[in-house]
């Protein structure tokens, strides 16, 4: 079942909210920004395909924007 692009507003709130952090869970943007985790995981998985944020593995998955946080040593 293909759930369709992302909502373009979606997009940005996510953006313009890891703009204030250094890293955030899909659960914590979605509830900073009032959306549907659904809605939130969608436009994360656009975004990183468009290569604006990334995945981050540190014991559990983090979402930042890309190059914000610096690779480990």
């Amino acid at each position: 079942m293909d759930k369709g692009p992302a909502n373009p507003l979606v997009k940005e709130k996510v953006l313009a909210y890891l703009d204030t952090v250094e890293k955030a869970k899909s659960k914590d943007i979605a509830k900073a920004i009032g959306e549907p985790k659904g809605a939130v995981d969608l436009a994360v998985k656009e975004l990183a395909f468009e290569d604006k944020v990334e995945y981050l593995y540190i014991t559990t998955t983090f979402i930042a924007l890309k190059g914000k946080v610096a690779p480990p040593e």
